[in-house]
């Protein structure tokens, strides 16, 4: 374990991971404009974005699971498929280190950035609902101490189920070494997983089983990948 998070802490350093933070704001902001946008050219509509607390919310959720999942299919093609392009990965091999934990501790980084970015902006965007809420009713129903506790709960599953679905680009991007499988990958995901929204009360997020399918998959891949390292890929 001490092995493997001395690993998770060089990676970040020799990715100069701070600018993902950095970039993670500014889509953030970008998420947060286009939120706005929505809230103005939809006002009035019988199908209104924020006609009450539960479509609101996940209107946010898809926002910030659409960005972020594409977000980590940018961080596989850095932390794993362009240094197998350029070799680099062939030079971390040479280190006496078992290889699998190379390979594990990229993954942890992206898993737990994406987890954590997607409840993040899930908490500040509805935090902000609510008191723009406050100060400027525009949402009929009230929200319950009950019902803020099981959308919290939803919407941390949800951030979990995607941050392990956001591994299975993955699995493209390594067929060819591609970055642009990876990335085209990780946008057809988005469109598959986060259909739905803007009024409407149902998603393929909302159909449980769903996210938490893809959820599994998405970690089967990152252990294939870790195994494969002990047999092809090395060839």
């Amino acid at each position: 374990m001490e092995t493997l998070l001395k690993l998770i802490e060089l990676e970040m350093r020799k990715h100069h991971f701070s600018k993902n933070l950095i970039a993670a704001g500014i889509a953030n902001i970008v998420i947060f404009g286009f939120l706005a946008m929505i809230a103005f050219v939809d006002w009035g509509a019988d199908d209104y974005a924020y006609s009450n607390y539960s479509v609101s919310f996940m209107l946010i959720d898809i926002c910030a699971r659409a960005t972020f999942i594409v977000f980590a299919g940018a961080l596989l093609s850095k932390f794993i498929i362009q240094e197998y392009r350029n070799k680099t990965m062939n030079v971390m091999f040479t280190y006496p280190i078992k290889r699998h934990k190379i390979i594990a501790a990229k993954l942890i980084i992206i898993f737990g950035f994406t987890f954590c970015m997607i409840m993040f902006t899930n908490l500040l965007m509805g935090a902000i609902l609510l008191t723009v809420n406050h100060y400027y009713p525009f949402i009929a129903d009230a929200l319950t101490v009950n019902e803020a506790w099981r959308l919290l709960l939803k919407y941390s599953i949800s951030s979990l189920s995607a941050a392990a679905m956001a591994l299975i680009p993955l699995y493209f991007g390594m067929r060819k070494k591609s970055v642009t499988a990876t990335l085209v990958s990780s946008i057809i995901l988005v469109f598959i997983i986060c259909s739905g929204g803007s009024g409407s009360s149902l998603s393929l997020n909302s159909i449980i089983i769903i996210p938490i399918t893809l959820g599994a998959i998405g970690l089967w891949i990152a252990s294939l990948s870790m195994h494969r390292l002990e047999t092809k890929d090395v060839n």
